[in-house]
């Protein structure tokens, strides 16, 4: 899926393909809801999240500090949100087809998509069977988390909620991208972190354990670089302060 590994990539992917599928004689909805993979129904919602794109896009662009990759997206940024956000009506045709996407600025978002895979990598997609495997691991947490009684209420709610949004960044990882499934779990590994200051007694918890080592490998998986070593010793610090799990 191209350089999914940043914002830039994740939405060149996205308007090659509507490139690709967009017809005179198809709306721009109807496009949309193919490339989506949603309902036409859901279709301003999913474009919602894509257009989010652009923002993050500028965002590591400034914080990566290269004055000319910076004027690049004031250049073309606007004609990236064409296709997304047209003036076109949307469930019009003829629609604008293909030339709604710019070959060129299209061409612009691809060299900045190479440029942030190298100055601010967000990490991997593992391969289907691995996500399978480890969104099973996290949906068997949530079944065991409805009979927990060794948590207080308040992180026992905080647990669930933060497992709902890891499942989620994982469902939705071809706009997210693998940094939001690690924010996911790091939002999760925060919450546990504070719990235990305000509840000690958690410690105790031996289902616990079992969360911090399903959820080290999930932030693993998405992991890439060498400082996955490094952040597996520090998940190996956090484990040895918590009981055995069960």
């Amino acid at each position: 899926m191209g350089n999914a590994n940043n914002p830039a990539g994740r939405l060149h992917t996205v308007l090659t393909a509507y490139r690709a599928a967009a017809h005179t004689n198809s709306t721009m909805h109807a496009t949309w809801a193919a490339v989506l993979g949603v309902p036409e129904g859901q279709v301003p919602v999913a474009l919602a999240e894509v257009a989010a794109l652009i923002p993050e896009i500028h965002r590591l662009v400034v914080q990566c500090g290269a004055s000319e990759q910076i004027e690049l997206f004031d250049a073309f940024g606007r004609q990236w949100a064409v296709p997304i956000m047209s003036e076109h009506h949307p469930r019009q045709t003829p629609s604008p087809g293909a030339d709604a996407v710019d070959p060129n600025a299209l061409a612009v978002l691809g060299g900045l998509s190479a440029y942030l895979s190298t100055c601010a990598p967000e990490g991997v997609l593992p391969d289907p069977e691995r996500v399978a495997d480890l969104k099973a691991a996290v949906s068997e947490l949530l079944d065991e988390l409805a009979d927990e009684d060794s948590l207080p209420t308040d992180l026992r709610s905080a647990i669930n909620a933060r497992l709902h949004d890891i499942i989620w960044a994982m469902d939705h990882v071809r706009i997210g991208g693998p940094g939001a499934v690690k924010q996911a779990m790091e939002r999760l590994l925060g919450q546990i972190t504070i719990s235990l200051h305000t509840a000690p007694d958690a410690r105790d918890s031996g289902f616990l354990k079992k969360v911090m080592k399903t959820i080290s490998c999930v932030w693993v998986a998405y992991k890439a670089g060498p400082q996955v070593h490094a952040a597996l010793e520090g998940w190996q610090d956090i484990l040895k302060q918590l009981p055995p799990g069960h």
